[in-house]
């Protein structure tokens, strides 16, 4: 088995940080790659990038690359761009996770609760 570091350049993979360094495990047939997890795709193209993959090479022989951060939208490589594949094991970073994405999850977790009840105590009063 071949392992490898890659060092994270920007923000479509939040919340793992821009300068974090993901370790992949190279992938020879890339018909085993599978749909959904975390892979490291170099393309002739862009060079490394780390997105979560949509296997489609049996389909119309594209990937699918799909970031974590939802301002980015997924695209398609076909597999004659890609250079090499390798999945993803794990991270690691030197800086903290940022705990205000957390409290944003969690203001939204509350307000959309304080709808329901709204909701709910509407119904309940007709």
């Amino acid at each position: 088995r071949k392992y490898r570091a890659f060092q994270i350049d920007g923000d479509s993979m939040l919340p793992i940080k821009q300068g974090s360094y993901v370790i992949g495990e190279y992938v020879l047939n890339w018909e085993d790659i599978k749909s959904g997890q975390g892979y490291i795709v170099i393309t002739q193209e862009e060079g490394a990038v780390f997105k979560i993959v949509q296997n489609n090479i049996n389909k119309n022989r594209r990937l699918q690359l799909i970031s974590l951060n939802p301002l980015y939208k997924p695209y398609e490589v076909g597999i004659g761009e890609v250079k090499e594949v390798w999945k993803f094991i794990n991270y690691f970073s030197n800086e903290l996770p940022d705990v205000q994405a957390g409290e944003e999850n969690n203001i939204m977790h509350r307000l959309l609760s304080l709808e329901n009840e709204i909701k709910s105590l509407r119904n309940s009063s007709n």
